[in-house]
Parts: C-alpha cells; structure tokens; sequence
C-alpha cells in the first residue's frame, strides 16, 4: 500500500528556499520604501522650503490662508527631515544608537507635527468655509493677527496633546534587561 508523505512547511536554513523567503519577506519591503522615501523626501524639502521662503519674503502674500500654509510647511518639513531616522530604524531596528531621549524626542516631534497638520487643514477648511459662505463677517472675523494666535494655539495643543509620547516611547535598549540569555 502506497504511504502518504508529508512535506514539510519548515524552511532549512541551509537551503535557498530559506534565502529567498529572508529577501522576500524582509529585504525586498525595506528596499521598496526606501526607494519610495528618498525621493519623496528630497521633493518634500524642495516644495516645503520654497513655500516658506515664498512666504516669507513676499508680504503681500502673508495673508490668513497663506500663513497656515506655511506653518503646515514648516511642520511638514519637521516630519521629512525624520524620514531618515525612519529609513534606519526599518533597516537596522535594534540597538537603536541614539538613546532613549533622542528616541522619545524623535517620536513626540513625528507625532506632534502630524497632529499639527491636521489641525491646520482642519482650520484652514474652517476658515475657506467661512469665506465663501459669510465672506463678509469672514472680513472681519479672520485677521492676520487671530490667525497668528490660532497657529500658535496650534502648535501648543498639538504639544500638550502629544506629551504622553515623552512618558510612554521606550527605545530599544531599555529592555536588553528583559531579554533572555543566550543558550551555551
């Protein structure tokens, strides 16, 4: 009587089926975005600084829209120039070199700024909607000084809401004590 075999689903580490699942499953992601990340991030600095420098040195265009603009630029530009301590976490996720300060600063900052940008899109809705459909107490009511307040009140409540990050990030290396020994 034929016997049924069974293969088995285990990979040998010594086999090529095993180095082609260890490029499919962890080499190839991680080569994928960061292919997509640099460009993106070097296109992000590039639209971002402009924006600002337009903003910046042109003063007829420093009016409430174009200032939530570039205050969302200046919170996009923070969240690029994080992109590279992305990449090298996705490359090399432990140990992470930095400490557990830079490591928790590095996430309340991530953090912060995305918070941030979505306030602003919010306001900046909030403030288009007032002037197409009240444009006349829109005038009144948006101001290049309120808006400046508001940008700043932002910014803070963005801060204070993502101040737990500061409490609950631990890099890495702070638990290498609860790892388990080594077999001898």
């Amino acid at each position: 009587a034929p016997t049924a075999t069974r293969t088995s689903l285990c990979l040998d580490s010594s086999s090529w089926s095993y180095f082609i699942y260890i490029i499919y499953c962890f080499l190839f992601p991680s080569v994928c975005v960061t292919v997509i990340y640099i460009p993106l991030m070097l296109l992000g600095l590039l639209g971002n600084i402009l924006t600002i420098l337009v903003v910046w040195l042109r003063p007829h265009m420093r009016t409430s829209t174009y200032l939530y603009l570039s205050s969302m630029a200046v919170s996009d530009l923070l969240i690029l120039l994080l992109l590279p301590l992305d990449l090298y976490k996705l490359w090399r996720p432990r140990p992470w070199p930095l400490g557990d300060l830079v490591c928790k600063l590095t996430m309340f900052l991530s953090e912060c700024c995305t918070f941030c940008t979505i306030l602003h899109i919010t306001f900046l809705s909030l403030e288009r909607y007032l002037a197409v459909c009240w444009p006349i107490t829109a005038k009144t009511l948006v101001t290049r000084r309120r808006t400046r307040v508001l940008i700043g009140c932002l910014w803070l409540g963005a801060a204070l809401s993502n101040l737990k990050t500061l409490a609950v990030h631990k890099s890495y290396e702070s638990y290498d004590h609860m790892r388990p020994l080594p077999n001898p």
